[in-house]
């Protein structure tokens, strides 16, 4: 099989994602109070600990915003991807997932390369400002920061050596060092 072959990785017609596999919990998106949300999750994760990689795959697709959350930590890599593809996911989950330095570095991989994502200026910095985002991919991210953001970056000590120094680049510049 070939690696990159995507069709490997998305189910048949027949196969499709339907509402009616999984739990509603899984589904449904609801406001919760704080306990019970927490009952909720750990319940979840036992569930989605619980599922084959083809459900979890599924379920990425369609899940709610909990869902998404256990799913995106997942180490599969296709997962994460149809994690980042599921249609309900919001502007602020991707502005999560884009600074979150616990998630694999798949993850800011996926959220650097795709155009519709870094429409946000939020999540660009949250890319530049994550030490797992590419380092190629912050270096075309960074020339679009307004200085103020370059400056908080060039004084991070949580980013690479190279972007730290591109940043101080920058701003020299544009006259503003």
């Amino acid at each position: 099989m070939d690696e990159h072959d995507d069709t490997a990785t998305q189910p048949d017609k027949q196969e499709q994602a339907s509402n009616d596999d999984f739990p509603d919990e899984l589904i449904e998106d609801e406001e919760l109070d704080s306990g019970y949300r927490a009952i909720k999750i750990e319940s979840m994760t036992a569930m989605v600990s619980r599922m084959d990689v083809s459900d979890k795959i599924k379920l990425a697709l369609i899940g709610n915003k909990e869902a998404r959350g256990l799913l995106i930590k997942e180490s599969n890599k296709v997962v994460v991807k149809n994690v980042l593809e599921n249609p309900r996911l919001t502007d602020d989950e991707i502005v999560v997932y884009a600074g979150n330095k616990n998630l694999a570095g798949e993850v800011a991989r996926i959220i650097s390369g795709k155009k519709q994502f870094l429409k946000s200026y939020r999540v660009r910095c949250a890319l530049v400002k994550n030490p797992k985002t590419p380092v190629p991919q912050v270096m075309k991210l960074m020339p679009g920061l307004p200085d103020h953001e370059l400056r908080d970056i060039a004084r991070s000590t949580g980013v690479a050596g190279v972007v730290k120094s591109t940043a101080r680049r920058l701003l020299t510049q544009r006259g503003r060092a």
